[in-house]
């Protein structure tokens, strides 16, 4: 092993929330921990991560500067959620996009504060996003605190910010906000190759570095798989509109005659999609069941119950969901599709128990959360030989 190391991670998320961030920020901070490096974790001032407190040994985490956010937001996410009320959706897609809203309505003053204060020197500084936003406060704290600056930092992503490659010549104002901050980080990480070009408009290829997620695959503990009465497919996650919309499916299945249950796990759900599946669930012949959100351990032993899984690709293709991830750890086929991919008859097929359509070749051991952590500490060795 590397000799210990001492690493600042900042994140806008982490245990007990229940999203892709917080399962990235906590993996990696208890593995780094459990390595026998020195981890501070910076987080936002919220309530709900101050009730039950992200822990384990060699591991030390510090709040954002500035009143505790309460279970209902922060004031910003409060107001912007009131603003929405009131603007018509086409309307809100052009103010946000030219408020820039990753950097701006999402930014924290709080995390940056408390950057700046920080009176101690680190190895290595891990700026953790979504929001780019987090990114902006390294960026801006690290002209202010030379600890920071002396560090070797690394933004690390996940979903593009700004639509990608796309910026330089839809909104150059976003491009050069990128280039900007992105030039005082040693490097960027990303998770999948296919982003690649919606990140060297604002660094250069030698300086970004491709890390998968990860997860500690020791901690799930799979069920003996036994065939349910009804054929049961099941999901997990989030629904966004124009990237992960679902409708296309509920759709197709009105069409079905056939018996299923269709059981749902999802955290987070907008009215429009909640009519969408009230509405399906007077229609369909089979069973939708919406279910409880659950920690991410117990999901996805709840999941290896289903007899498949079912997977909403984004249309966007510069990003992979990390619940594919997920889904393969419960060991059930799975189907990954979106409305342009679709096969009806291969769905057909797997209600049948034929399944012909499923993904295939997932590799679990590039998400092993040691071999992720490994990475990430060779890419702070590299950073230091360069200094």
């Amino acid at each position: 092993m590397s000799d210990s190391k001492k690493i600042l991670m900042v994140s806008d998320a982490c245990y007990p929330e229940l999203s892709p961030r917080a399962f990235r920020t906590t993996e990696l901070a208890r593995e780094l921990a459990r390595e026998g490096h020195r981890v501070t974790l910076l987080i936002p001032n919220r309530q709900v991560f101050r009730d039950d407190p992200l822990q384990a040994d060699g591991l030390r985490v510090i709040f954002a500067d500035g009143t505790v956010e309460g279970r209902g937001g922060s004031a910003v996410a409060r107001r912007n959620k009131s603003i929405r009320r009131f603007i018509p959706k086409f309307a809100q897609r052009w103010i946000l996009y030219f408020y820039c809203h990753e950097f701006f309505a999402k930014y924290n003053p709080g995390i940056f504060r408390r950057l700046v204060a920080l009176d101690e020197p680190f190895d290595a500084v891990l700026s953790i996003s979504y929001p780019a936003a987090i990114h902006r406060a390294v960026s801006r704290a690290m002209r202010r605190n030379p600890n920071l600056r002396h560090a070797v930092t690394i933004a690390e992503f996940s979903d593009p910010p700004f639509r990608g490659d796309v910026a330089p010549n839809v909104f150059p104002a976003y491009y050069l906000i990128l280039k900007c901050w992105g030039r005082r980080f040693d490097y960027f990480t990303i998770p999948v190759e296919k982003a690649l070009g919606c990140y060297t408009p604002y660094k250069s290829r030698e300086r970004i570095r491709i890390i998968p997620q990860g997860f500690d695959l020791n901690a799930v503990k799979r069920r003996p798989y036994e065939p349910n009465p009804q054929p049961t497919f099941a999901y997990a996650g989030r629904f966004y509109e124009r990237i992960r919309d679902p409708r296309f499916f509920f759709d197709f299945l009105e069409t079905l005659d056939a018996d299923f249950r269709f059981d749902l796990y999802i955290n987070c759900l907008d009215p429009c999609f909640a009519e969408m599946i009230r509405q399906a669930q007077q229609r369909v012949r089979g069973r939708i069941v919406l279910r409880e959100a659950l920690p991410r351990e117990r999901l996805i032993e709840r999941l290896g119950a289903a007899d498949f899984l079912i997977n909403f690709d984004n249309t966007t293709s510069n990003a992979t969901p990390s619940k594919l991830i997920d889904y393969a750890m419960t060991g059930r086929p799975i189907l990954s599709f979106n409305d342009r991919t679709f096969d009806p008859d291969g769905f057909r097929a797997a209600l049948r128990g034929d399944y012909r359509a499923q993904v295939r070749g997932i590799d679990l051991s590039q998400y092993d959360i040691r071999n992720v952590a490994a990475q990430f500490i060779d890419l702070i060795d590299a950073g230091k030989q360069k200094e």
